[in-house]
């Protein structure tokens, strides 16, 4: 089932591009944003009383921009620019599982990974994916998705 409206996925990951990144993502990217290239993608794997990963992935501007204002550093290098951005991708996760799941729920987050940005994550799988989303930043496009094992009981997820 995919979420176009506000769902926890979208709520999780607006709060936190707004919080953490100081960026103000849009629920309706415009056509240049939708089609704009994805850069740089990461996963977070998790298990608890959900088990599955959540996958995000941005444009190189985006990535950029995470780096820049989370860690105040210009024309960061690649090594800190991916650190941001599985930063990211852990902190919406973090924020998301206890919306889903409850907050007495435990989850154990693996690290963030960097994945290719046409992983299998991305491709339809309709069984285990639960939520996605596309957000226009500033002429460029961060993706999220979460997706489930097929055990986990979706009643929680809209």
């Amino acid at each position: 089932m995919t979420s176009t409206t506000r769902s926890p996925l979208l709520s999780a990951t607006t709060r936190t591009f707004e919080s953490l990144a100081l960026l103000l993502p849009s629920a309706d990217p415009t056509g240049a944003e939708a089609t704009a290239p994805a850069a740089h993608a990461v996963r977070v794997v998790f298990t608890g009383p959900l088990r599955g990963c959540l996958a995000l992935r941005v444009t190189d501007d985006v990535a950029r921009a995470f780096a820049e204002n989370m860690l105040g550093v210009a024309d960061a290098d690649i090594a800190l620019v991916r650190d941001a951005l599985g930063e990211v991708a852990n902190v919406v996760c973090g924020n998301l599982l206890p919306d889903l799941a409850g907050r007495e729920a435990v989850f154990h987050l693996s690290a963030p990974e960097p994945i290719d940005v046409s992983d299998a994550a991305w491709s339809a799988r309709p069984a285990v994916s639960a939520l996605s989303a596309s957000l226009g930043i500033d002429g460029g496009r961060a993706d999220v998705a979460l997706h489930l094992d097929p055990a986990t009981p979706l009643r929680r997820l809209t």
